[in-house]
């Protein structure tokens, strides 16, 4: 099994995350590297590998992030559950289509951390909180091309998860 590769992958996005993010925010706009990952294993693994992943790559972002712990776990397998059940009307194969559904699902993922926040601490203005979700969601998508294909370099869909 290719686990260790996605372990490997999942830190270093990780490390990326916590310690060079400030390289490549533009304004208020960060992007969340952890979700193109979440996307990328909801195309192309089954039901149980797809939970485990999302709840992996959710696990390392409550790890190396701050708030909640448990929040972007629950998060992510509920976005990849989303994801995982509408594929197959989808042509995942098509860097539209993966960069379309990127965007979509980082509008309802970042949408539902913005409630739980508002809802927890109420300390949202609404007008600015829409527009950091959409341009946040926009960088994020536009990142999906390069990582797609270094997730396809290392993690090959047709060879992902070989029982030896």
């Amino acid at each position: 099994m290719r686990w260790f590769t996605f372990f490997c992958i999942l830190l270093c996005i990780s490390l990326f995350q916590s310690t060079l993010i400030n390289w490549i925010n533009i304004g208020l706009a960060v992007p969340d590297l952890y979700f193109p990952l979440v996307v990328f294993y909801s195309f192309t693994t089954d039901f149980k590998r797809n939970t485990i992943t999302s709840w992996c790559a959710g696990m390392a972002k409550d790890l190396f992030s701050e708030g909640s712990f448990g929040v972007y776990s629950v998060f992510f397998v509920a976005v990849g559950f989303l994801l995982w059940s509408v594929r197959g009307m989808l042509f995942r194969g098509h860097l539209v289509t993966q960069i379309i559904i990127t965007f979509i699902f980082s509008l309802v993922y970042n949408s539902m951390y913005a409630m739980y926040t508002a809802i927890s601490f109420n300390a949202l203005t609404p007008l600015t909180t829409i527009w950091i979700i959409f341009i946040c969601s926009l960088y994020t998508a536009f990142l999906v091309p390069i990582m797609f294909l270094i997730f396809n370099k290392f993690q090959p869909a047709q060879r992902f998860f070989i029982n030896r």
